[in-house]
């Protein structure tokens, strides 16, 4: 699968217009972009489908190797939404990237990467 790095946004320096900071979902092989404490994901659902956004989670806990349970949000159809910090188990071991995934809508759904 070639995931396509979202490009972050610094909202530390200036007002940012998030109509335009944000780029398209690439919807059937996911997004990525690197991992860093004070960052997030918005996303914007235009479409007239519900979207679950699904953050992976790569590690595993204890002798049995049980994985931890991804990371699930819905964000209803014609809504947006900010997800909160993520933490350290996101990063991916291989390259240190978040690795998104989506499910149910199928057009019009804006990501954008933002450095608080």
């Amino acid at each position: 699968m070639a995931r396509t790095e979202i490009t972050r946004t610094d909202l530390r320096s200036a007002a940012v217009d998030l109509s335009t900071a944000g780029a398209a979902a690439e919807l059937t092989d996911g997004n990525s972009f690197a991992w860093a404490a004070d960052r997030v994901l918005y996303v914007d659902n235009a479409d007239v489908t519900d979207l679950t956004v699904t953050v992976q989670t790569p590690i595993t806990v204890g002798r049995q190797a049980r994985p931890v349970d991804d990371y699930d949000v819905v964000v209803p159809a014609g809504t947006a939404a900010l997800l909160p910090r993520l933490g350290p188990e996101y990063r991916q071991p291989d390259d240190g990237q978040v690795w998104i995934d989506y499910a149910g809508a199928t057009a019009s759904v804006t990501v954008a990467v933002l450095d608080l």
